[in-house]
């Protein structure tokens, strides 16, 4: 029986894809936007897209006969499993042990298959690296309402009323009670907002925070976040008036991109440096891939490594650097794979964590990476 199981799209749920591995080349991974319109203008049926995709790549006859049995499995999911709403979906399926997995991406993508002998999760991990989710806090003196920004959407976690009452101006005994009234609300309605945004945090694996809303409210609400948290707020949007969330998200996605493109350029230049004083780093793929099998890589930064050739052999499971030939441990022919996505397989198998970057990184020939001994 086909099991299908449904991922987040975490970093927890990414790791869970690369344990899918074969000695074959028997795990097919799909890449197909969330409109169905868009399929339909590709030609392609979801249930048929293994084969309309790969049927013509000159396939040997054993990976013909896997696509075959994989594509009878896809068909069965399909039919089986109604697919929530979500603008692109990465899938990964293992007729092997009957087993599908799904996964939603935060932007469409243009139909892809791939037959390997683990997933390619590559353009999914650049996916979710670029458009990295993270939480926003609207907040003004009567309401705050606590965001997701994930998935290419915004959506709800959780509402608060406020409720707190302007200053007022009449001097005496009346307004420094009122006063010390107003401050203690104002207290206890940022702690309810960080209870829940801490929650949030925790649950989704979120690294960054966009605040909006009240300028004076959202002072007062950071000066009461722990020193962590304070260092995860990327942007303090004034905002009057309620807002449309479509226009929050809007407004904040450009600050989130902006901080994912801050730290991509911190890495490179804390590898460059930390290399060039003989520190903690290593840079090139010998040496990143060295130290991703031994379990040293703290955070690996990658571009796309297009020029960067990469075998295995299907006969004794030999895998490295270099074209694919013969192999020179069991004489059996080896066959190409994608060097970026065997890197970020062994990052995420080492509980690395991963940055895409946006160029080439010629400087640090495609791959470098911080250390952790």
């Amino acid at each position: 029986m086909t099991k299908v199981t449904v991922l987040e799209s975490t970093p927890d749920e990414m790791l869970e894809l690369t344990k899918v591995q074969s000695d074959d080349r028997c795990i097919l991974t799909l890449y197909f936007p969330g409109d169905r319109d868009a399929l339909e203008k590709a030609k392609c049926k979801l249930s048929e897209l293994p084969n309309a995709l790969l049927g013509q790549e000159g396939l040997t006859e054993d990976e013909q006969q896997h696509l075959d049995q994989s594509g009878q499995l896809w068909k069965t999911a399909v039919e089986e499993t109604p697919l929530a709403s979500a603008v692109g979906w990465v899938a990964v399926v293992s007729w092997v042990t009957e087993e599908v997995w799904l996964m939603k991406l935060p932007a469409a993508v243009e139909p892809a298959a791939y037959l390997d002998n683990s997933p390619y999760l590559l353009p999914a991990g650049r996916l979710l690296d670029d458009l990295e989710s993270y939480a926003v806090v609207y907040a003004d003196h009567t309401r705050a309402t606590i965001y997701l920004a994930a998935l290419g959407r915004i959506q709800e976690e959780g509402r608060l009323r406020g409720d707190i009452k302007n200053h007022v101006r009449k001097g005496g005994w009346s307004q420094q009670r009122y006063e010390r009234r107003r401050d203690k609300e104002i207290h206890h309605y940022c702690v309810d907002i960080i209870t829940k945004l801490r929650e949030l945090m925790k649950s989704e694996s979120i690294r960054r925070i966009a605040l909006a809303g009240d300028r004076q409210l959202l002072r007062e609400l950071e000066n009461r976040m722990h020193v962590e948290m304070q260092k995860q707020v990327v942007c303090r949007m004034p905002m009057e008036g309620e807002k449309d969330p479509r226009d929050v998200f809007s407004e904040t996605l450009a600050a989130a991109a902006a901080e994912e493109q801050r730290e991509e350029a911190w890495l490179h230049n804390a590898i460059v440096n930390e290399h060039a004083r003989g520190g903690k780093a290593v840079i090139g793929p010998q040496d990143t891939l060295a130290a991703l099998h031994e379990r040293r890589v703290r955070w690996l930064i990658v571009g796309e490594l297009a020029d960067v050739e990469f075998f295995r052999c299907g006969g004794c499971g030999e895998a490295g650097l270099g074209p694919a030939e013969t192999c020179s441990k069991c004489g059996e022919e080896t066959y190409p794979q994608s060097a970026a996505n065997e890197f970020l397989d062994l990052a995420f198998a080492g509980r690395s964590r991963v940055e895409f970057a946006a160029g080439d990184l010629t400087d640090v020939q495609g791959v470098a990476a911080l250390l952790r001994w």
